[in-house]
């Protein structure tokens, strides 16, 4: 069998900077003609995200909807010791920056850059696996299209004149091949107060995470339809979509599920150890409401010690939240499941994951993905420069 490319040279794809930069900034001087007036300064709305919610995950939910899956109350359990081996072959992540570029006066002009990949483990390498007809990377721009401001308006108009495309979901972006979007902030609201500057930038920040979980999404179902046997994949985050055979990752487990006994059991759980599997608020409530995809199961892993690293860590540090579909009718069997995918992520504490901080709840092949693409996301960055000094010299024209 021939050996795919370095991870390196098969996570290159996608639209680049220069040719994103150029069409925006002849709509902006297009725009600027026709009267609209624009203000330089931003922000990065991924910073600006983390300062105002450090502790927020997009998980909610009553505790009382918690369903205990396997073992009610929820208790914790010995897995077994892993042997070494892990049935995870495949890694999925993805990474994105969301920066305000300037302003046409109070609504926020947004660009993002998101970057997603799956990467393969081929005897003890992680190498690329690249995904026909799935790009790597996306650039967009943001901007409230229902707005009720004339200026705002135009500029949506010009950027569309300039050949950006401007489709009518995230998945058809990404399936068309396009791999630079005009993004509507508003396109699922009947009205948007062009004066709500904040509440435009938190709209253009979904947005953006939006576009990044349908690339991964994509990559994921594309993935499921490949013969892979009965390899697995481990994604980083939540299950984003029901695939057999793939488990979510969740690294942030600040927000617990778990009251009185189960919570001080969680933030006591030893490292080998993991929950028995409970069903979150947010999944009970979507599957009570016919939603059958949402048959998932959670449960806790704990990696290493919570002061294992002792940089800005609680007793938290160390947990991974894993969450699967719910893998057959029995329920030996799913314990027999849940207990040989914990083995597996317990295996891969091995390398470690330094330097990254957040090494104790994170396995070194979705650190290592994460490293390759976040050039990708730099060159974002320096799209954002260019961009911010032609805004300025419009504004100072």
């Amino acid at each position: 069998m021939a050996k795919s490319p370095r991870i390196l040279t098969g996570m290159q794809e996608g639209s680049t900077a220069s040719s994103f930069v150029g069409t925006l900034e002849q709509a902006f001087r297009k725009a600027s003609e026709s009267g609209v007036r624009f203000t330089a300064g931003g922000s990065d709305l991924e910073w600006e995200r983390f300062r105002q919610n450090p502790f927020e995950e997009e998980e909610s939910g009553r505790r009382d909807a918690l369903d205990a899956f396997e073992h009610d109350p929820v208790v914790d359990r010995h897995p077994g010791e892993p042997d070494g081996e892990s049935g995870f072959a495949y890694f999925l992540d993805g990474v994105q920056t969301t920066e305000e570029i300037g302003r046409v006066g109070t609504v926020p002009v947004v660009i993002t850059t998101v970057a997603a990949a799956i990467a393969r483990r081929e005897e003890r390498r992680v190498r690329s696996f690249p995904v026909e007809g799935v790009p790597t990377v996306l650039r967009a721009l943001i901007l409230p299209g229902n707005a009720e401001d004339g200026a705002a308006r135009a500029l949506f108009e010009a950027v569309q004149e300039a050949g950006m495309p401007l489709v009518v979901s995230d998945a058809e972006g990404i399936s068309s091949g396009y791999t630079e979007l005009l993004v509507d902030s508003t396109r699922y609201e009947p009205y948007v107060d062009p004066a709500d500057y904040s509440g435009l930038k938190a709209r253009a920040y979904n947005r953006a995470r939006a576009l990044r979980e349908a690339l991964e999404v994509e990559l994921l179902r594309r993935w499921d339809e490949m013969d892979t046997g009965e390899d697995w994949i481990a994604v980083d985050g939540q299950l984003p979509a029901p695939v057999r055979r793939a488990a979510g990752l969740v690294k942030n487990s600040r927000r617990l599920f778990f009251g009185g006994e189960e919570a001080r059991m969680l933030l006591d759980l030893e490292p080998g150890k993991r929950t028995t599997a409970f069903v979150p608020p947010w999944r009970a409530e979507r599957r009570a409401a016919g939603r059958t995809e949402e048959e998932r199961a959670s449960w806790y892993v704990r990696l290493w010690p919570a002061d294992a690293s002792r940089e800005g860590t609680d007793a938290t540090s160390g947990l991974v939240r894993v969450e699967t579909i719910v893998p057959s009718p029995s329920e030996a069997e799913h314990t027999r499941i849940f207990d040989e995918v914990s083995r597996w992520i317990l295996a891969e504490r091995a390398p470690l994951a330094k330097p990254d901080p957040r090494w104790p709840s994170m396995i070194y092949p979705i650190a290592h993905v994460e490293k390759i693409l976040r050039p990708l996301i730099h060159e974002g960055r320096r799209a954002r420069l260019r961009l911010e000094r032609e805004i300025a010299t419009l504004q100072g024209g």
